[in-house]
């Protein structure tokens, strides 16, 4: 009787999140025993390299092993490879697949658990939470892409960097840090954020130099400009080929010049009010060595370079990944189509994108004040969501919802504003919408992204045909006017 008594009381103080995750469980479940990619028995692409680790990695790991950007990606299908050896289970098609959908839910239970304990950590009011949650789960990654291409690394390495963060966060140094060192093993960007945001956790000395210029000239100007300098350069080099391979359409060079003008004003509007001056490399390096004693560098170094000497030893001859060529790509995919990039994001977080803008001013204050290394994960998080396949920066998430989080606990939102933010997150979310119709298979193995495999390849920026940029970019423009009438009337 004291139980059901306490039960009872814990739904009517915590209804709304209760609610809240049921929506997300069943749409969640929808999604992953709903449709599959029909693209290598349901492994989709990416997804075959680890749909094999899983299978095969106590083989393979051993003999011919991984290539040197892969065998960065091999956690968790590695563990799971591991647990059918130990189990003695055969790592047939059947038994790989029940275990990915059961290893989703496992991880999405891990996550449910440390958002809100990152809720409850920031004291967020209900409302606030409800907002943040909604953002962080209620889009199409979570309820659409997890079920439909379930062999990515992406899921996972966002829960690592979340609890890795959470206990930074908390000053838990230790778990922190242990935590990180999985993402090595399933997207390094994660461990190397997690990284600065504990070595330059403490504010600097006031006299500490800074840059002369501040954060909105500097990005408004200089991200446009590296964008149309390398497309200048491929240019006078004769490399139109390269450039047409990174915008999967033929160059045309109007079409490049309004991409970089709308880019540019699209910066300069987001960034006019941000007025923080980053420090001086030097400045960073000086506190770096002052304050990183020996014993905590060690601490890192000792078992990263230990980690790198053992992965190196099992990885093979075979060219996949070159960095350059990765910042190069990020740099042209933004010039596509005009505003590809936040069109992009609209399209795979729904208001996540908008609400940051709205509230860019304050928002930027938040992130500016919290520490150096936070200002240092910021430009990381906001290099990666310069590229138009906005599913880069799901990792990193967390470094924009806590931020996002402080500055909406400061306005007065009501009920009703909540219950429309989370509507229209909802119905961005487009989950509701089938891929494999008609056609689709066929389309997606003739590699014709342009027709109905649209509904698939629309979500990620850099292969949106013209028809669903025209598309999205309609929607995104209504949804930031409706995002604009409902936070407008919050204290309604």
């Amino acid at each position: 009787m004291l139980a059901l008594q306490k039960i009872q009381k814990t739904l009517k103080q915590q209804g709304v999140f209760v609610l809240l995750v049921l929506v997300l469980l069943f749409i969640f479940t929808l999604s992953i025993i709903g449709e599959k990619i029909p693209l290598n028995d349901g492994a989709g692409y990416d997804g075959a390299f680890y749909y094999n680790v899983a299978q095969n990695f106590s083989t393979d790991f051993w003999t011919t092993g991984y290539d040197n950007f892969r065998i960065y990606r091999i956690f968790p299908f590695c563990l799971i490879n591991l647990i059918f050896q130990l189990f003695s289970i055969e790592t047939t098609h059947a038994n790989l697949m029940h275990s990915m959908s059961i290893l989703h839910f496992f991880n999405l239970a891990i996550q449910l658990t440390f958002f809100f304990k990152l809720a409850r950590l920031n004291a967020w009011k209900k409302v606030t939470t409800a907002i943040i949650f909604g953002c962080f789960f209620f889009n199409y990654f979570f309820l659409k892409n997890c079920g439909y291409e379930m062999f990515l690394t992406d899921a996972f390495a966002s829960t690592v960097f979340l609890v890795s963060f959470y206990y930074l966060e908390r000053k838990k140094i230790l778990p922190a840090l242990l935590i990180s060192f999985l993402g090595i093993l399933s997207w390094p960007t994660i461990t190397y954020t997690i990284w600065i945001l504990y070595f330059f956790k403490d504010p600097f000395q006031q006299t500490a130099s800074r840059l002369k210029y501040p954060t909105d000239k500097a990005l408004a100007i200089t991200l446009p400009m590296i964008s149309a300098s390398t497309v200048g350069i491929l240019y006078l080099l004769h490399k139109q080929p390269l450039l047409e391979s990174a915008l999967f359409i033929p160059a045309s060079i109007f079409l490049l010049l309004a991409s970089v003008i709308a880019w540019a004003l699209f910066l300069y509007f987001v960034l006019r009010n941000c007025n923080y001056r980053f420090y001086t490399p030097l400045t960073y390096i000086r506190e770096f060595f002052q304050n990183a004693l020996c014993k905590k560098i060690a601490f890192i170094i000792i078992p990263f370079i230990a980690i790198n000497l053992y992965l190196l030893a099992h990885t093979n001859d075979k060219f996949y990944f070159c960095c350059s060529a990765f910042i190069l790509q990020i740099f042209i995919r933004v010039l596509k189509y005009p505003l590809i990039t936040p069109v992009a994001h609209v399209c795979y977080f729904g208001i996540l994108p908008l609400l940051v803008i709205f509230f860019f001013r304050d928002f930027s204050k938040e992130i500016f004040n919290r520490s150096p290394g936070f200002a240092l994960a910021f430009l990381t998080f906001l290099f990666l969501a310069v590229d138009s396949e906005a599913r880069h920066v799901i990792p990193l998430l967390p470094l924009i919802l806590v931020p996002l989080g402080c500055v909406l606990d400061k306005i007065n939102l009501s009920v009703k504003t909540v219950v429309a933010l989370l509507s229209l997150q909802l119905i961005l979310s487009h989950f509701y919408i089938p891929i494999n119709v008609d056609g689709f298979a066929e389309a997606i193995s003739n590699y014709d992204y342009y027709t109905v495999a649209q509904r698939y390849f629309m979500n990620f920026g850099p292969w949106m045909s013209l028809k669903s940029y025209f598309t999205w970019i309609i929607i995104s423009a209504v949804s930031a006017f409706l995002v604009f009438l409902i936070v407008k009337k919050r204290r309604i």
